[in-house]
């Protein structure tokens, strides 16, 4: 069988002679076609009788114009960021936007004093924060470095959030143009992966290791080269599998989980259907294969040795479920997120999500539809595409694994049944969202489009040649199953045949853009940071640890960034991230869990007791804090202010026994360990300080003062 999957059953299809060097290929993947520009602008053997030099300026051409106009489109999609200011807004300086940030900084920051890395105690002081077991993504960090240290990390997030569609979408359509004969369908390929809801829906909320997939097309071709076309050294294509999985566990540990199932069942669909089809051919090429991921697995195995080691058992890792308050599986995709415009994962929806924004923080454009949301469009067009040329092995592969990895991205939890829930309970596992296996199926989406559409514009072509027999000037060439003979396709065909694949692509496409239109240009809000942190907090002596007000847990991780804005001059008590729960708060757990509500104005705010108090003093003193730090709310968003900064000072100075001093716009405590004993207060004298506080602007210092005076004592 040579190349059956680019074939028809029809005589009157659409022929592409095939390159006669070429291999078999059992698999039924590669098309009738070789790598390389073809006369037509598309790939074909014609290439490969040329200057391979020449080949490869055409090929580098190609991919310097698709992403060219890749960079157009996302500079459109972050257009309130380059036209209002890329240091000073982003989608929201909070929740896991405003971690990355700090995850960025934190990489230029290691990186020019010395620091590791993949671990540091510049948060959760003095125990610390393993990296590897949260988004930070230091892969990126590191090369974006340069802009780090030059313009700050909220434009390093930007230009991250503005390059990893265009990088996504340029890899995919390099990885097309081995399956297509037609860059133009090859480029919306890439359009529809880059630019997925996969993708966009992800860096709305700032989930850079999510959004990052411009690696999966790579690993693709390497398992194609393994497994299919077999024209390199098994060892070398191995080993770069191997590096890209490093890189890839360096962006996101999770994806790399995902991207092993998805590759165990694409090397099982592929040799299963040889070893059905073609089981001579299949046991003489096995052994390129077996050497092939044999080099992958011993190269994995040496780069990813430590810091597989250090997310399991390095400095501050986390045992069990990362984040202790999820239930294995329950945040699985319903099968609505493929085509609806409200996101479904067991009991959280986007509809939720977005409720909670001005409380917590979070993009604050119109509802996002799912990552997963494919849109009716596309699924239609890939379903009918596969039915029309169902004798293509391409659309049977890419189709069986994206069903594959749609049925086990569904809930297992909650009630449902999924088959994630065969594997939900191991190790490692109960920790996979399997929602986010839909950077698979996307990616077959994505791969299935293409060929659809090349086929479109192919079949259209065939219908021109046997309906004009004599063909007419041009460079595409068409061969007629019947008669073998070879005519140049007129311009009207080549024209009309651009044209019916275009409609094809806009069934498919429009439905998307129709869905992401509310919020194209992505919205984005002013990065705000308390003027304390950029003038006194940037001048502290070394050594100092603060707390600030918001308490920094995973409820309230705005100060994440203003610590990282203001350049890491100390360090901080608390975090977000998964190590920023209750459950991970060890012997400081009460003191923890009082800082947590008194921080986020979601349920009863605690009472200032006796034992409360004590238990914030015991885990401060633990925490090794030396300064309390609560910035006035003037020009602060909502979710920067926690409940307030007259409740905060109140609060704190019942827990440090003392009214805070007025500094730079902040109220703060210094010399912590030195603060008189907690002063305990009923919470109807709280109350009634911070009501005869009023709204003055000192207000805070009013209610400090009313929380530790005498009893019954009023402000002045």
């Amino acid at each position: 069988m040579t190349g059956a999957a680019g074939g028809s059953e029809s005589t009157s299809a659409v022929v592409v002679e095939p390159d006669p060097g070429a291999r078999a290929d059992p698999s039924g993947m590669r098309p009738d076609t070789v790598d390389g520009p073809a006369p037509d602008g598309g790939t074909g053997a014609d290439a490969t009788t040329g200057d391979r030099g020449g080949a490869l300026r055409h090929t580098a051409l190609r991919l310097l114009v698709a992403g060219a106009v890749y960079l157009a489109l996302s500079v459109g999609l972050w257009w309130h960021v380059w036209t209002r200011s890329p240091s000073g807004v982003m989608t929201c300086d909070c929740t896991d936007a405003g971690r990355t940030v700090w995850y960025l900084e934190w990489s230029a920051f290691a990186v020019t004093h010395g620091h590791g890395l993949l671990y540091t105690n510049w948060l959760f002081h003095p125990v610390g924060l393993n990296l590897l077991a949260d988004t930070s993504v230091p892969a990126i960090g590191l090369v974006l470095t340069p802009v780090t240290l030059a313009f700050g990390p909220v434009t390093a997030m930007n230009v991250a959030s503005t390059l990893i569609p265009v990088l996504t979408a340029l890899s995919m359509y390099w990885l097309l143009q081995r399956w297509v004969r037609w860059q133009p369908a090859a480029f919306v390929g890439g359009l529809a992966y880059g630019f997925s809801a996969a993708v966009v829906v992800q860096l709305a909320f700032g989930w850079l290791n999510l959004a990052c997939l411009a690696l999966f097309p790579l690993m693709v071709a390497c398992l194609d080269e393994l497994l299919v076309r077999q024209r390199r050294g098994p060892v070398r294509v191995g080993v770069a599998l191997a590096v890209l999985v490093a890189v890839e566990f360096l962006i996101s540990t999770e994806a790399v989980l995902i991207v092993a199932v998805s590759g165990v069942v694409s090397v099982a669909l592929v040799t299963g259907y040889a070893a059905v089809r073609h089981p001579e051919e299949l046991a003489r090429r096995w052994r390129h294969v077996v050497v092939g991921l044999g080099s992958a697995l011993a190269a994995a195995a040496v780069l990813l040795a430590y810091p597989v080691w250090f997310f399991l058992a390095g400095p501050a890792h986390l045992d069990g479920m990362v984040w202790t308050t999820n239930v294995p599986g329950d945040l699985g995709n319903t099968v609505g997120n493929l085509w609806s415009q409200v996101g479904q994962w067991g009991p959280v929806s986007s509809r939720f999500l977005a409720a909670e924004v001005p409380l917590l923080g979070g993009y604050r454009g119109p509802t996002l539809p799912a990552a997963s949301y494919l849109g009716p469009g596309l699924l239609a067009v890939i379903v009918v595409g596969a039915l029309v040329w169902r004798s293509d092995r391409r659309l049977w592969f890419f189709g069986a694994l994206g069903l594959i990895t749609v049925v086990i991205s569904l809930r297992a939890g909650g009630g449902d049944w999924g088959p994630w829930a065969l594997v939900d309970h191991l190790p490692l596992f109960d920790n996979v969202v399997q929602s986010r296996f839909d950077a698979v199926f996307g990616l077959c989406a994505a791969a299935m489009l293409a060929i659809v559409v090349d086929r479109t514009r192919e079949a259209v072509l065939a219908r021109s040649a046997r309906l004009d027999g004599s063909g007419a000037s041009g460079s595409a060439r068409v061969t007629s199953g019947a008669s073998g003979a070879a005519a140049p396709a007129s311009r009207a065909a080549r024209w009309g045949a651009a044209a019916m694949a275009l409609v094809v692509v806009a069934v498919a496409i429009v439905p998307i853009i129709d869905t992401l239109a509310p919020n194209l240009p992505l919205h984005t809000q002013p990065v705000t940071v308390p003027r304390w942190f950029l003038t006194t907090g940037e001048h502290l002596p070394a050594g100092q640890v603060v707390l600030t007000y918001p308490f920094t847990t995973a409820d309230s991780q705005s100060p994440l960034p203003w610590q990282a804005i203001s350049g890491m001059h100390f360090e901080m008590a608390g975090g977000g991230g998964p190590a920023g729960t209750s459950a991970r708060a060890g012997a400081s757990r009460v003191g923890f869990t009082v800082l947590d509500q008194a921080s986020v104005p979601l349920g009863p705010a605690p009472t200032p007791t006796g034992p409360a108090l004590r238990a914030v003093r015991d885990a401060m003193h633990r925490w090794g804090v030396t300064m309390v730090v609560v910035p006035a709310t003037t020009g602060l968003a909502e979710f920067q202010t926690g409940r307030g900064d007259t409740f905060g000072v109140a609060f704190l100075s019942a827990v440090l026994g003392s009214a805070p001093v007025h500094q730079d716009g902040a109220w703060v405590w210094s010399q912590v360990d030195r603060s008189p004993p907690p002063v305990p207060v009923t919470a109807a004298r709280f109350d009634a300080c911070i009501r005869a506080a009023g709204g003055a602007a000192d207000a805070p210092e009013l209610a400090g003062r009313c929380v530790v005076g005498p009893a019954g004592q009023a402000p002045a």
